[in-house]
């Protein structure tokens, strides 16, 4: 059994998550995470609080506050990532969080917000002197101006949502006659614009990553599309959460050393560059041997058959002791940002 060295056994540890009806399934999938996280803090000897965030509760700031204040947590565990149709709300939570001063797990709010912009952070990425592919953001009512010198085949996908929200089939455009319908159809479900990048045909890694500013790569998976043989060379929405869907049973194959060394320093500067804190996870696709990251999720999936657990299992760490750790991390993170205010 693990424990965390830095948090005194029988300490209240709150768990947010979003309370929704007929959620979404990435949404609904939260609450298995939480039920993962319960058990982890029981066997931590921590005492796990069920905190359930609704849209109401989130726009009642002093209300949200109280209601933190009375569950006593002397930390809350932040698997809360928003709402099915407001994915702005997670670092409006975190940023909640924040006021009311107690610790929390993961990264900060003004990191949520820019990484739920895949434009903002690929500017910051590429000015930090890393490889992102080139895009194109386009928004209702865009210009053909705007696509002069993009080359299919391409790649959309919505410019503010996580979990592969917005990823369809149809999302790889190989065709010319089929541009202005896709775009269109895109625009009309995300209005907060679409992302047009050129679409990478080569293998994709997922590093997952645990620290503050101090990273470790606890694992790094490879899909092979060409060596899978599937029908599309991407993961779409239903292949992450529907069962039904053919591609559904597919699990990234560890990587090798030297690859999974290349995806891993790419990865840790990725983080660096954009504040991470706690953990994270980096996405990079492969072309012509280059390898270019895609996505910087800041708020992993924790259910115990998702990726980032998945990894943290295939580099020896088990549950709990990710828990441990991660309660760890935001104490230590705490007291920098203590200090910080301090000093101010």
């Amino acid at each position: 059994m693990f424990f965390s060295a830095g948090t005194p056994k029988g300490t209240v540890v709150a768990i947010p998550v979003a309370l929704e009806p007929d959620a979404r399934p990435d949404v609904a999938d939260v609450a298995v995470a939480r039920d993962f996280v319960t058990e982890a803090l029981r066997l931590l000897g921590h005492t796990p609080v069920p905190l359930d965030i609704s849209p109401d509760l989130l726009r009642d700031r002093e209300r949200l506050d109280a209601l933190l204040r009375s569950t006593g947590a002397g930390f809350v565990f932040n698997l809360f990532e928003g709402f099915g149709d407001d994915s702005a709300a997670e670092a409006a939570f975190c940023s909640a969080v924040e006021v009311s001063g107690i610790p929390y797990t993961g990264n900060p709010a003004h990191v949520l917000e820019l990484c739920r912009s895949k434009g903002d952070t690929a500017r910051l990425l590429r000015s930090a002197g890393l490889p992102v592919p080139d895009g194109v953001a386009l928004f209702p009512g865009w210009e053909r101006r705007a696509l002069d010198g993009v080359a299919l085949p391409i790649f959309v996908k919505p410019l503010c949502e996580d979990g592969s929200v917005g990823v369809h089939p149809f999302s790889l455009v190989r065709r010319a006659d089929e541009l202005d319908g896709t775009l269109a159809r895109m625009l009309d479900l995300f209005p907060e614009g679409v992302l047009v990048q050129p679409f990478l045909p080569g293998r994709e890694y997922s590093v997952s990553c645990i620290g503050n500013g101090a990273y470790r790569a606890v694992g790094v998976s490879v899909i092979d599309y060409d060596a899978e043989g599937e029908t599309i060379p991407f993961r779409d929405y239903a292949s992450k959460w529907d069962p039904a869907c053919p591609l559904y049973p597919l699990t990234p194959a560890p990587a090798g050393a030297k690859d999974g060394e290349r995806a891993s320093m790419l990865a840790l500067r990725a983080g660096e560059a954009i504040g991470c804190r706690g953990y994270f996870r980096v996405d990079l696709r492969e072309k012509d041997g280059t390898l270019f990251i895609l996505d910087v999720n800041p708020n992993p999936d924790m259910t115990p058959g998702g990726g980032f657990m998945r990894q943290c299992r295939e580099g020896g760490i088990p549950g709990e002791r990710v828990v441990a750790h991660l309660l760890e991390l935001a104490l230590e993170e705490h007291g920098r940002r203590n200090s910080r205010c301090r000093a101010s």
